[in-house]
């Protein structure tokens, strides 16, 4: 049977109960229980930027902090509200994926399996339980390949504005987001029916919109010196260089086992006759995957490009023939069930590394050190952060209350000050401060340093304990599974000058700079 875009006047499909069902699961799912291990290193982080509401930080761009504001206004200081918005989004991204699978003439069973393939892929299952801007990043990229498919079956001018807003918006949740925007844009250029679009005053009105959106955001980068340069230098420097390109392209199937079987298919299409409408998401695919292997990006940034093909894909072998497409999803699907538990804490923790260690799936266990370890990384990132509030609590104990009045409470990184942050005010302990990252403009000015406790991954810095008189190590991180394990607070005492000065001239360093 011939596959073919639906004709331009053809009454859509309605949406399926099966899909809105799909959807409704996926939320309540990822909801209740992505928090049972507790908090991840850098949802910390993104919860202390509600109290820090800015046009930018060194790490995302703003968007997800005020999602962070609402979710601590609405539930209070609950693991449970900080789940919610990659939860909603992940439910939402679902529900846009069956409807993409819906404007290209997919019917309910097509919606259907796009929806469960979104809803089961290993990726989506660990982004949608995490408060990242990775929720953001694949829900934007999602509406616009839904918008990009009602634009090239309509060719009405406005849509391309709405894509313009939605470009904007998906800018400041995540830069990444350019990936995409010029991936689409090389793929218009080479898609001789739509390439005219690119010349008229709709387009450039698309793109006059998007810049308006993002401009608050470009100014406050020109005015902090551009960190974000200075954070993809670091991350080059760290966490990049481990990347392989081998691996990178390897790791796209399993990232996405569920709906592999749909993308690989939806990419097909694009590339057939009857899926000329559709070339434009194909080729913005290779763009995506070339310009990430230039620039060694991990293997989840690829992530946010693959439910509008599941959806293409979908439609794709719905048509082709009755049995195929439920085929293709049971055997994707099939494939996932074993990863779930390494995604999702349906184990105990204990449970979970032994489960592990009996798959045969080496990245799930390789973090981005590069080596293997006995959990994957984000559940060793989300154990240890409450050991450090009753440790700094018992530091400030032993100091008499002129001590304390002028003690710094200092965490190594933004995961140790934010988890002290977090689990510090039911303990009645002042707010913690770090130098890493964003955190660097938060920090005030003392006016007179007496005591520093110091939240560490290893030894104290050597110019503390010059700058001290004593140092005492109060206690250590001793959970087994977490990646902090072994994390000291130290207590330094008896400064042996006036520290102010110096304590300035580090602060004035790391907000110049990035640490």
């Amino acid at each position: 049977m011939p596959v073919s875009a639906p004709p331009l006047n053809a009454r859509p499909v309605r949406l399926g109960a099966g899909l809105l069902a799909v959807a409704a699961a996926k939320f309540l799912v990822q909801l209740l229980l992505s928090g049972r291990y507790g908090l991840h290193r850098d949802e910390y982080l993104y919860l202390d930027m509600a109290h820090h509401l800015a046009w930018g930080y060194k790490e995302i761009p703003p968007l997800l902090a005020p999602l962070s504001w609402l979710a601590q206004a609405a539930f209070g200081h609950s693991v449970l509200g900080v789940k919610f918005f990659p939860a909603l989004f992940g439910g939402l991204t679902v529900l846009l994926t069956g409807l993409i699978a819906r404007e290209a003439g997919g019917g309910r069973g097509a919606q259907l399996a796009a929806g469960l393939a979104v809803a089961l892929a290993p990726v989506y299952l660990a982004m949608h339980g995490l408060f990242q801007p990775n929720f953001l990043d694949v829900f934007f990229w999602t509406l616009y390949g839904w918008l990009v498919i009602r634009f090239v079956h309509t060719h009405e001018p406005r849509r391309l504005l709405w894509l313009g807003v939605a470009i904007g918006l998906g800018l400041l949740a995540k830069y990444t987001t350019a990936f995409y925007v010029l991936a689409l844009v090389l793929a218009l250029l080479l898609t001789p029916q739509e390439r005219p679009w690119l010349l008229t005053r709709w387009f450039w009105g698309a793109v006059g919109l998007a810049a308006l959106i993002v401009l608050p955001n470009l100014v406050w980068q020109a005015t902090h010196h551009w960190p974000v340069l200075g954070h993809m230098h670091k991350l080059q420097e760290t966490q990049l260089t481990n990347v392989s390109p081998i691996s990178f392209l390897v790791e796209q199937l399993p990232m996405t086992l569920a709906g592999a079987p749909l993308w690989l298919a939806g990419l097909w299409f694009g590339f057939t006759r009857a899926g000329r409408p559709y070339r434009p998401l194909a080729l913005a695919y290779f763009f995506v995957i070339g310009l990430l292997l230039l620039s060694r990006g991990k293997n989840y940034y690829a992530a946010a490009v693959y439910p509008p093909l599941m959806a293409l894909g979908a439609v794709f072998l719905a048509r082709k023939s009755r049995p195929v497409l439920p085929g293709a999803l049971v055997l994707g699907i099939g494939l996932t069930l074993p990863l779930v538990p390494a995604l999702l804490p349906v184990l105990s923790v204990e449970q979970l590394a032994r489960y592990v260690r009996q798959l045969p799936v080496a990245a799930l266990t390789r973090w981005e050190d590069g080596r293997q370890h006995q959990l994957p990384q984000d559940a060793a990132d989300m154990h240890g952060w409450d050991e450090y509030a009753p440790l700094v609590q018992r530091a400030l104990a032993q100091l008499p209350p002129a001590e304390r009045a002028h003690c710094i409470v200092y965490g190594d990184n933004y995961g140790q000050a934010g988890a002290l942050n977090w689990f510090g005010p039911a303990l009645g302990l002042p707010r913690a401060y770090t130098l890493n990252g964003s955190n660097a403009y938060w920090m005030p000015a003392p006016d007179s340093v007496t005591a520093f406790i110091y939240a560490n991954e290893g030894d104290g810095p050597e110019d503390l304990r010059q700058a001290f008189g004593t140092v005492e190590v109060v206690g250590r991180v001793q959970s087994p599974y977490a990646r902090v394990r072994g994390s000291e607070v130290l207590l330094f005492r008896h400064p042996r000058a006036d520290l102010r000065p110096f304590v300035l001239k580090r602060i004035k360093e790391a907000r110049e700079g990035f640490e």
